[in-house]
């Protein structure tokens, strides 16, 4: 199945469309002037993502529209594998993954939606012992890079596992809703 998704540069622009954008939907004419790609490729695109179960479509007025289908049980590992190819993303990874002790770092759906809901929601979570100041100031060049402020909360292994344990909502919220592990491994922690 997974042949039928990877093999074209409109597939590609499609999928990011679509994943990075889970709300929108489009006709087929809107999105060949986003994408700046030929009817027929867009077309036929599309009717494979359908035939893979990624998106639906229907028939509003004399347009089809496509939507993204958010029962397809492979959208989540789609998603994150968009974003993760993403510049920003790639970006953190890189400049985390310069810093020592870091068991986790994970990006929340708040980060993903650009939508705070809390005004505890946080874009990322950092699990383990880095150095903060350090931290800090690689974290600044990446705001300053990407021209975004980042809402992060880094915990220690141990505190951690007391916040989980005791319920708290902060941690509740991270765990619950949709996340991306950008580094480490989510079994280290018992996610």
């Amino acid at each position: 199945m997974l042949e039928r998704l990877f093999i074209s540069k409109v597939r590609v622009k499609i999928l990011k469309q679509f994943l990075l954008n889970p709300e929108e939907d489009y006709h087929i004419r809107a999105l060949v002037r986003l994408l700046n790609e030929e009817i027929n490729a867009v077309r036929r695109e599309l009717k494979n993502l359908e035939s893979f179960g990624l998106l639906k479509s229907t028939k509003q007025a004399n347009k089809i529209v496509y939507t993204l289908n958010k029962n397809c049980p492979f959208l989540y590992e789609l998603r994150s594998m968009i974003l993760k190819d993403s510049e920003e993303l790639r970006l953190m990874a890189k400049v985390l993954g310069t810093i020592k002790n870091i068991e986790l770092a994970l990006i929340t759906q708040a980060y993903m939606t650009k939508k705070y809901i809390d005004e505890n929601d946080i874009d990322i979570l950092i699990i383990g012992g880095p150095d903060i100041n350090k931290l800090t100031k690689e974290m600044n060049k990446v705001e300053k890079e990407l021209d975004r402020e980042l809402k992060m909360a880094v915990l220690t292994k141990e505190d951690y596992e007391y916040r989980k344990k005791r319920r708290e909502k902060f941690i509740l919220d991270v765990l619950e809703k949709d996340k991306i592990i950008l580094l480490g491994s989510p079994n280290k922690i018992g996610l």
